[in-house]
């Protein structure tokens, strides 16, 4: 399994995983679970031989005894803490180190941040499944491609010949560098978070640049409003996919031509924890809602098995129309740790009320932040025309607050609401807009 890093990306494995990849797409449920339980038999048990960690966790006879998803919940789930606060030494597998294995370390937007590491064969089938999404959602190897993101990705080959071009549009520089970066880019296909993209857009717009060369928008990582996905895509002329992805587990999930986000059930095992503790699987044969547990398939460095990632999530049945056997997606609710608290104690998941703030038209941006137990503080930046411009609230864009104030009063009764329009909601450390924000002092 040991193998060293290469310095630039290597195209033959992409490539091999990119055909593999395409026949499991479309495969029949029957091949699809033969597939799945192969993958899983074999990750739990190198887990269990291989890495410190899990030799800890799991007994060598309930890895020799394990035959599928079925299975999952007699093995224990773990979390952000265990990848923060042990050494790398103890969670990846005989005969990888940190030498010969890639870092790959989240933003720490949700409190902790983590690193998870890929050696040369993971990083050959994660970058193949990458590929497969932006081809998937239009992407042509004639495109010149934007990403937007604080680290570049390695160079490919294939950029030598003109095809596949990509341009880095750093999302830590000024808002200014972004513009002129990605105006000398000259990008048709677009990639990054929508929160980043709008932003360039809406400074486009303010210079009075009209952009239209750009045919194609993955979104990945947050929500916009449809307002604000409404002027992007108008302003842009294009199209657009979407993708729930994060660093630890890369793909997830990503919408087919229909607009379904379809879970990508051949790279990674979804398990949902409700609040009562019990687990459901996301097999496509129901809906559920809960905690998302992730196991990816395609892990040998650093196992990743019933991973909290933090999300909480609806899933629904493998039944749309577009030929994917494959459960989607109904909602991403956001951050578990999101969990807003009432005077008496109570808490909750908040999520459910950006969509009655989201339904006002007016509203291009949005967060919602607990100070305090039983009080929310909903922040909206509101569009061009709304009745407010700059810091100047018009009697219009008075009305618009109150409004949103009384939706949101509804939606929690008892809640102390207060509604704010602003210029702009300020993002995370790395480009994204947390929707649903708690305070430290609304925890205690």
């Amino acid at each position: 399994m040991n193998s060293a890093l290469a310095p630039v990306m290597r195209l033959v494995p992409v490539l091999r995983n990119l055909v593999r990849t395409h026949r499991l797409e479309r495969a029949s449920p029957e091949r699809l679970d033969a597939e799945r339980r192969r993958l899983l038999v074999r990750l739990v048990r190198h887990a269990q031989a291989d890495v410190p960690r899990y030799r800890e966790l799991i007994a060598p006879e309930t890895a020799a005894a394990f035959r599928g998803p079925e299975d999952l919940p007699s093995l224990p789930t773990l979390d952000r803490a265990e990848f923060h606060d042990r050494a790398p030494e103890e969670l990846l597998a005989a005969g990888f180190t940190t030498a010969n294995t890639k870092a790959g370390t989240t933003s720490g937007s949700s409190g902790i941040p983590i690193t998870i590491r890929n050696s040369e064969h993971d990083l050959g089938y994660l970058r193949a499944s990458y590929l497969y999404d932006m081809l998937a959602s239009g992407l042509r190897p004639w495109d010149r491609m934007a990403y937007f993101r604080v680290t570049p990705f390695l160079r490919h080959p294939m950029e030598r010949f003109g095809l596949l071009r990509t341009f880095h549009i750093d999302t830590s520089t000024t808002l200014d560098d972004q513009v002129e970066a990605f105006l000398a880019a000259r990008p048709t296909f677009l990639v990054g978070f929508p929160h980043v993209i709008a932003s360039v857009v809406e400074e486009l717009e303010r210079r009075g640049v009209r952009y239209g060369a750009a045919r194609r928008v993955l979104f990945g990582g947050e929500r916009l409003t449809p307002t604000a996905r409404a002027r992007v895509l108008g302003h842009l002329g294009a199209r657009c996919h979407e993708v729930y992805a994060s660093v630890e587990v890369f793909t997830i999930a990503r919408t087919c031509r229909r607009g379904a986000l379809h879970l990508r059930a051949a790279d990674v095992v979804v398990e949902l924890e409700q609040d009562d503790g019990s687990v459901v699987p996301a097999d496509g044969t129901r809906e559920a809602e809960g905690e998302i547990l992730v196991t990816r398939l395609h892990s040998e460095a650093m196992p990743l098995i019933r991973y909290r990632l933090g999300d909480r999530v609806a899933v629904g049945p493998a039944d749309c129309g577009c030929g994917r056997h494959t459960p989607v997606v109904l909602r991403v609710q956001g951050r578990s740790q999101d969990r807003f608290r009432g005077v008496d104690g109570r808490e909750f998941y908040a999520d459910f009320l950006t969509y009655a703030v989201q339904d006002f038209a007016e509203v291009s941006r949005m967060q919602l932040v607990q100070e305090r137990p039983g009080q929310v503080t909903v922040r909206v930046v509101l569009a061009a025309g709304s009745g407010v411009a700059g810091s100047d609230a018009a009697e219009a864009g008075t009305t618009v607050t109150e409004r949103i104030a009384a939706a949101v009063r509804e939606a929690v009764p008892g809640f102390d609401v207060r509604v704010e329009a602003v210029r702009s909601i300020a993002p995370e450390a790395n480009g994204k807009i947390r929707i649903v924000k708690v305070e430290p002092a609304a925890t205690g």
